[in-house]
């Protein structure tokens, strides 16, 4: 793992996923940090802090025309794309969001998640021009109006949200712990992250005119219990990946990702000891709620296995959650399938003998659940 930090990163500031912050949690969020920024990420704060100033009036605005509609809105049967970072599910919901009977957290909205209702036309043209064409990670295709997970919109209007972790990540195991597995911290930020998701989605789904909502967020994966607390009817996909392949594919994740939205600088011992521990927590207390799912609303798939029959497993999908109707949504489907059919993965160097051996003392329990193989 090699994080590198250089002048472009630290300026890099247009396309931030904090602009659309409001201005209490911005504040919060510097306060509980201890404003611990390095000197060399000082010009972002500055400029997001003066972003996030303008638009308390955008913000205010739609706060009085808007919320009580969306507090009257009422969401029928959401789907959650569950998964551990790079193990598809960015793949899988951009297949899914196709469906013209989904709708989905948009980039655009979940970035300015405050005030998309009132000037997300402008904001999305403004985007368009400032987001570069591929994500930095994978290079798989990005822009304004694509999917993006709703965590980045979580962090913008709470103060419970994994993404606080990448904007200060000397604190990122303490964040894990507060906000994906409420192992830590008191009953109130739980509660605090259910009201704050539940208008979030009552928000999508007044702007989307109620079609059923398709949400992905990796951190959901370690909320089981507490999405079914405010959905019963909820409906969950689980994609999974060799955990070797996920291990490699999280190094270079936050190789591109912490030097671009963090405030502070961390060693690479520090991430990657983050990454073994962040895995191994989150899947244990899946492997705990999974049992509570009803079986008509949980679907699991293996990563190697979606990509070999995208379409087919989809509709096995379909048939099996009671998504809608397949044949109407599959020209759409087969669209995107189509368009990154000649998609190259990324490929990785080889992993040490010790650090497989860390993968497979603390993540054995999920080789042996999933049936992957150990000892290659």
């Amino acid at each position: 793992m090699n994080i590198k930090y250089s002048i472009k990163n630290y300026l890099n500031l247009t396309t931030h996923t904090a602009l659309g912050m409001s201005m209490p949690f911005w504040i919060k969020l510097l306060i509980r940090n201890k404003l611990k920024i390095d000197i060399r990420f000082l010009p972002k704060v500055l400029f997001l802090t003066g972003n996030i100033f303008l638009n308390i009036p955008f913000q205010l605005y739609e706060s009085i025309r808007y919320n009580r509609k969306i507090k009257n809105t009422k969401v029928k049967s959401p789907i959650f794309i569950l998964g551990h970072p790079r193990s598809g599910t960015t793949y899988l919901h951009y297949v899914l969001s196709k469906d013209p009977g989904f709708s989905f957290c948009s980039t655009n909205e979940a970035l300015i998640p405050n005030t998309f209702l009132s000037i997300g036309g402008f904001t999305t043209k403004i985007l368009e021009m400032a987001m570069p064409e591929t994500r930095p990670q994978d290079n798989i295709k990005a822009g304004a109006d694509k999917p993006k997970e709703e965590e980045f919109a979580m962090g913008n209007i709470s103060d419970t949200s994994m993404v606080h972790g990448f904007y200060f990540p000397k604190r990122i195991y303490e964040v894990f712990d507060e906000t994906v597995t409420f192992e830590k911290g008191d009953q109130k930020i739980c509660s605090n992250w259910k009201n704050r998701l539940s208008f979030f989605v009552k928000k999508l789904n007044y702007k989307h005119a109620g079609k059923r909502i398709l949400l992905k967020s990796p951190s959901n994966t370690g909320r089981v219990k507490e999405i079914l607390d405010l959905y019963p009817d909820a409906c969950f996909i689980h994609i999974h990946r060799d955990p070797f392949e996920v291990y490699q594919s999280n190094e270079k994740l936050y190789e591109k990702i912490l030097p671009l939205l963090g405030f502070q600088k961390v060693e690479n011992k520090f991430i990657e000891d983050y990454i073994l521990y962040s895995y191994e927590m989150m899947y244990r207390k899946y492997f705990k709620e999974k049992s509570i799912i009803p079986e008509k609303q949980l679907f699991e798939i293996s990563y190697s296995d979606f990509v070999s029959a995208p379409i087919e497993h989809t509709q096995k999908m379909y048939a099996h959650l009671n998504l809608g109707d397949f044949e109407k949504a599959r020209p759409y489907l087969n669209e995107e399938v189509q368009a990154v059919k000649n998609y190259q993965t990324n490929l990785y160097s080889g992993l040490s003998e010790k650090t497989k051996s860390q993968i497979k003392s603390k993540w054995g329990f999920f080789f042996d659940a999933y049936g992957y193989d150990k000892n290659k």
